[in-house]
């Protein structure tokens, strides 16, 4: 085996400089995300010029029904992987072959399914789209070992790379098909060329190559500890996936159309870097599991440089989204604008709930984050048949509200195996939250009592401006926060000097 290979499957070792190589790498991965996400946002751009709501849609209803399938697929071994102390090459090999038959015993069930799925909704444009579907399934489960094991030697900055070639290739694939004239077929190819690209990159940056399979009791337990983190996970993904189910049982496909394109635009601008910092904090924290209060304290200081940009970021695409969308995507999509003037709300308590799988995880109590997750599906369910009557906007409303009434007891609930509680939390983001919410309500009075009457671009950009000082002024200026702008400034120059 070579040393490359070898570093993989090292002893998780606490180290001095953790901190500064999560924080580094976490960076690094989020602007890698940003870039990604800035690819997917331009060919929403185009694609949304070329195509009608109606066609994304169609491809909504299907991608929705089906978003649980990856992570079946996953079946939590990724993070199992990244996770677990101590690993062996054939251990991989066992976890790689079960990835692999789960995804295509998926792609199997989820084509069987097509003719349901058509049936259910009406509509047998809808069969074919779930048969082009079910091949990214198979593709997913080639890759997720060999993603692990890159994130388990922290290097996301290689993920980034794979994960953008794969999106830059499935936008060319898109775009040339939207505008050859095959409609809602551009946006079903458009995940298959990237899956296909994603598994040359990823198999091309890690050397590791599967072998024969050990089942022995460490994989055992490895598969347990996926099962309850597959079951967060499928539970979560519903939960974000019941607003759309619900809107296209109810609505018509523009509908949905318009409620799904807002959700690109908040998932690729704030939900991105949550994502990505989960497997940043999820990994690093996994280092220190035995050292709780360490563990705990780099939790807290995690947490609030993370609440520092995110938070403001939602008020501002919160007060700028009519605007942003219609500049973006054309008049058309106006309605998908007011929509993602609420969605992005949730931005400011996201921040919060996406940290617990840091907890759960680098302490190896994926039943709790499982259990959780059943609690969460529930709220969203509660809180989109309550907004469901009145509409889009209604189920938009009641996601955001859903979600903010349980972010701070999913904390509570993650971190009591190690003392972390609410006081915790109020003491990390606090004073984000506060400035947060002033920025956003400060901001929409200024759209609407002084700049009604300028152009989109121009009360995007003075919102933008007046947001971020005001925001600065209160964070900054009155509760003396700056230690996330120090932290921040001295890992900015640590990758400048490294470069």
């Amino acid at each position: 085996m070579s040393d490359t290979v070898a570093a993989y499957f090292d002893e998780h070792r606490e180290s001095n400089d953790l901190g500064r190589r999560a924080l580094r790498g976490g960076l690094i991965s989020i602007v890698i995300q940003y870039g990604n996400s800035v690819l997917q946002i331009g060919a929403a751009i185009v694609l949304a010029r070329l195509l009608a709501p109606e066609d994304f849609g169609l491809v909504a209803i299907v991608t929705v029904l089906t978003s649980f399938a990856p992570l079946l697929i996953d079946f939590g071994l990724l993070d199992a992987t990244a996770q677990r102390s101590r690993i062996t090459p054939a251990q991989v090999s066992g976890l790689f072959w079960v990835s692999t038959g789960i995804g295509v015993v998926v792609a199997v069930v989820v084509a069987a399914s097509s003719p349901l799925i058509a049936w259910i909704y009406g509509d047998p444009r809808l069969e074919p789209i779930a048969l082009c579907v079910a091949i990214t399934f198979v593709l997913s489960g080639l890759t997720n070992q060999h993603m692990a094991l890159l994130r388990r030697t922290l290097q996301f900055g290689r993920i980034g790379r794979i994960q953008l070639f794969g999106t830059l290739a499935g936008t060319v694939a898109a775009v040339a098909m939207a505008i050859a004239g095959y409609g809602y077929w551009a946006l079903v190819v458009r995940p298959v060329v990237t899956s296909i690209c994603v598994v040359v990159a990823a198999w091309s940056a890690c050397r590791w190559r599967p072998g024969a399979a050990v089942f022995d009791a460490e994989v055992r337990s490895m598969v347990r500890f996926g099962l309850h983190v597959v079951g967060f996970t499928v539970a979560y993904t519903l939960s974000r996936a019941v607003d759309r189910i619900a809107l296209g049982l109810l609505y018509r496909p523009d509908q949905v159309g318009y409620y799904q394109n807002a959700m690109n635009l908040y998932d690729n601008s704030i939900y991105a870097a949550l994502n990505q910092t989960h497997a940043v904090g999820s990994s690093a924290l996994s280092k220190l599991q035995s050292n709780p209060v360490a563990l705990r304290q780099k939790y807290e200081v995690a947490l609030s440089i993370l609440a520092f940009f995110i938070m403001p970021a939602a008020a501002i695409l919160s007060v700028t989204a009519e605007d942003l969308t219609v500049v973006l995507l054309g008049q058309k999509w106006q309605s998908a604008g007011a929509l993602l003037s609420i969605i992005a709300l949730r931005g400011i308590s996201h921040v919060v709930e996406g940290s617990q799988g840091w907890l759960h995880l680098s302490l190896g109590r994926a039943e709790r984050w499982h259990r959780w997750g059943i609690v969460s599906l529930v709220v969203q369910i509660v809180a989109v048949l309550a907004g469901l009557p009145f509409g889009p906007a209604g189920v938009a409303w009641g996601v955001v509200i859903g979600c903010s009434l349980i972010a701070l007891p999913s904390i509570t609930y993650a971190g009591r195996p190690i003392g972390i509680g609410a006081d915790l939390v109020v003491r990390s983001v606090g004073p984000q939250v506060v400035g947060a919410v002033a920025t956003a309500a400060a901001g929409w009075w200024l759209q609407t009592a002084l700049l009604a009457d300028y152009s989109a671009l121009v009360r995007m950009v003075l919102s933008g401006c007046f947001c971020s000082c005001l925001y600065l002024a209160i964070v900054v200026g009155v509760f003396r926060l700056v230690e996330p702008l120090r932290i921040a400034g001295t890992i900015v120059r640590d990758v400048i000097g490294r470069r």
